[in-house]
């Protein structure tokens, strides 16, 4: 599927409203909206500075707009699990997509890797060696996750958070192979080591939407750092993928900052519940 003509030109920052009456247009055009967002750094707040503070008034009201109006599936993706982050969120109707792509519920959809799901039983063990291993870091929470265990920092002294870094890694050589250790801004993460990203993840919601006879949409992606870099190249051919804060060479679309980009959500949800009011 080719990208719209306006996909190549853009070297300046895209205009929110103007972007997404674009988007709505081609969505019309099309089978619908299938709209990724990542939670981590853009619809939620801090971690490090907000910790327990619900989603933004504009960012809850455009998530209940899309995920009411019809033809339109939104997708959350998370280093969180996928329930955690649905009750976090809390908006019927949308999709959860949890643990890095392992876990997805929501909107009629359902699925969690069965290597990863098979390693649960492994789980107590690592966070106990792990919680042994860190013991002397004050400020370390270690956790069991759905699918992995995680290593809070935010209560961290910022200079020990290579030596927990490291001890991740220690663990994972010794007797955590079958796990992976991710590093975000406020969790060190051991997670199954599987073939399967978040570019997997996107792409079998996708495929999912097309079984269900809806055919192809408009896909609509919102990412804001490296580490959402796989589920930006799995879904870029597939509509408008927009990047936050930087242009890179082979970045379509970009906005200056996490406050344009939900400038946008609010937009394409105002723009497309329009449109869709029309038909």
């Amino acid at each position: 599927m080719s990208l719209p003509r306006s996909a190549c030109r853009a070297k300046k920052p895209a205009n929110p409203a103007e972007l997404a009456r674009e988007i709505a247009w081609e969505a019309r055009s099309r089978a619908g909206l299938l709209l990724f967002a990542s939670f981590d750094g853009l619809l939620g707040p801090s971690v490090r500075d907000r910790p327990g503070v619900g989603l933004p008034l504009l960012v809850r009201g455009a998530l209940v707009a899309l995920a009411t109006t019809p033809d339109t599936r939104v997708v959350i993706s998370s280093r969180r699990d996928a329930y955690d982050l649905e009750h976090h969120v809390s908006v019927p109707g949308i999709i959860y997509v949890g643990c890095r792509g392992l876990q997805i519920n929501g909107a009629g959809m359902s699925f969690c890797h069965p290597v990863a799901a098979r390693l649960r039983e492994t789980l107590p063990r690592l966070a106990q060696e792990l919680s042994d291993r860190l013991e002397p870091v004050p400020g370390v929470e270690v956790e069991i996750k759905e699918l992995g265990v995680t290593v809070h920092t935010r209560r961290v002294d910022p200079s020990a958070v290579p030596v927990i870094v490291a001890e991740a890694e220690e663990l994972n050589r010794t007797s955590a192979a079958a796990f992976r250790v991710c590093q975000s801004e406020s969790t060190v993460d051991l997670f199954p080591d599987v073939d399967w990203r978040k570019e997997s993840s996107a792409l079998w919601i996708l495929e999912q939407w097309a079984r269900e006879g809806h055919g192809q949409p408009v896909v609509v992606y919102l990412g804001d750092d490296d580490a959402e870099e796989e589920a930006y190249v799995a879904l870029r051919e597939h509509g408008y993928a927009v990047h936050i804060g930087r242009l890179a060479a082979a970045t379509p679309y970009w906005v200056v900052d996490r406050a344009a980009a939900i400038d946008l959500l609010a937009q394409i949800a105002f723009a497309w519940r329009v449109h869709s009011l029309d038909s």
